[in-house]
């Protein structure tokens, strides 16, 4: 009979053992992330829910994808406990996408399977109100673009977004490159009412002169279109000189313009004059490196592009009615060797 009793006990112990195990229960297995921007990420946040009666353990969450990390606690979840596996997709891809988790617990072998979907788009809301400038049925909100203040070395960008108001597809393109400037079109083809952009990257190693370098590029709907001044961008680059900060105190030159804006007003005239006095503030002469001008209906003059220290040299301006059928802006460039304001700018108003 004891032997029965114990053999017995042994029995509903085992049984009581088989059934102490934990059960995985999750709030949701799928999770729509909707629309996303590109290049911003998105998480999505998986609850589960031991519902069993012994410790949970995840061992493993596995995304198969490098677009995809999960983070989550590897501590035992205690029945009737809960816990968070947080998913997070980096949007670097354009288009529709699906995502794969795979669960690895101490429940059973298997994994269990969760899942993310949406979509990648350029921008959140594709409206051809927010273009200004448009070349048949490609739209950009730019025609301009202003690398200022660029170092030799440097490889600033500039972006200008554009849209497809037609209802064919369209890949776009960018001619007349200089060898200093390049541009990526993402992506590549864009759809009937859609948005893309153009990575616009400025190599200023390949500039050849400081001081103010402009060409234009013209984009097309499609490679091997023709140029016109619908379709042109203007670019203008502002190379700074080396300037040595190494050193300090001693002699220095230092520029200062009486004025930095210039009001004109036309009245009818073909061409109007104004001054400006430059002046050589510091203990050193000032040198000008470079005079420019950012539109070709300007330009100026001066005499003497050598300062002695404690002198002022007179820049004589005269703006054409030509220069309003320019892109370019109203703008000199003053570039001298003084170390702590190497380029000054000089902005002209003008008014009919």
């Amino acid at each position: 009979m004891k032997r029965i009793l114990s053999l017995f006990s042994i029995v509903f112990a085992l049984c009581l053992a088989a059934k102490a195990q934990p059960r995985i229960v999750f709030s949701r297995e799928q999770i729509d992330l909707g629309k996303l921007i590109w290049h911003n990420a998105k998480e999505a946040n998986f609850t589960l829910t031991n519902k069993g009666n012994a410790p949970l353990i995840l061992k493993a969450v596995e995304t198969g994808c490098g677009c995809t990390a999960a983070q989550w606690d590897d501590k035992p979840i205690a029945p009737d406990s809960s816990t968070t596996i947080r998913v997070r997709y980096d949007a670097e891809l354009l288009g529709h996408f699906t995502r794969d988790i795979e669960i690895y617990t101490n429940e059973r072998t298997a994994p269990f399977l969760l899942s993310i979907f949406g979509v990648v788009r350029m921008e959140d809301v594709d409206d051809v109100s927010n273009f200004a400038y448009r070349d048949g049925n490609l739209c950009f909100n730019a025609d301009e673009i202003e690398f200022d203040d660029v170092n030799r070395g440097d490889q600033p960008e500039a972006v200008v977004r554009i849209f497809n108001a037609g209802t064919k597809s369209i890949r776009p393109t960018v001619m007349h490159l200089p060898k200093y400037l390049s541009a990526t079109v993402v992506p590549t083809s864009i759809h009937p009412n859609r948005a893309g952009k153009i990575i616009f990257r400025l190599n200023s190693n390949l500039l050849h002169n400081m001081g103010l370098t402009q060409t234009a590029v013209y984009l097309s709907a499609y490679p091997g279109d023709r140029i016109r001044k619908t379709n042109e961008i203007n670019v203008s680059t502002t190379l700074l000189p080396k300037v040595d900060t190494t050193k300090k105190g001693g002699n220095q030159p230092q520029a200062v313009l009486d004025s930095t804006v210039v009001n004109l007003a036309m009245q009818g005239k073909k061409k109007v004059t104004t001054e400006l006095w430059l002046t050589n503030k510091g203990t050193a002469p000032l040198l000008i490196q470079a005079l420019q001008v950012y539109n070709p209906g300007i330009s100026v003059r001066i005499n003497h592009r050598k300062i002695p220290a404690g002198a002022q040299e007179r820049m004589r301006i005269t703006i054409s009615t030509t220069a309003q059928t320019f892109k370019g802006r109203h703008r000199i460039l003053l570039i001298t060797n003084d170390p702590k304001q190497p380029k000054m700018v000089i902005d002209i108003n003008v008014k009919k």
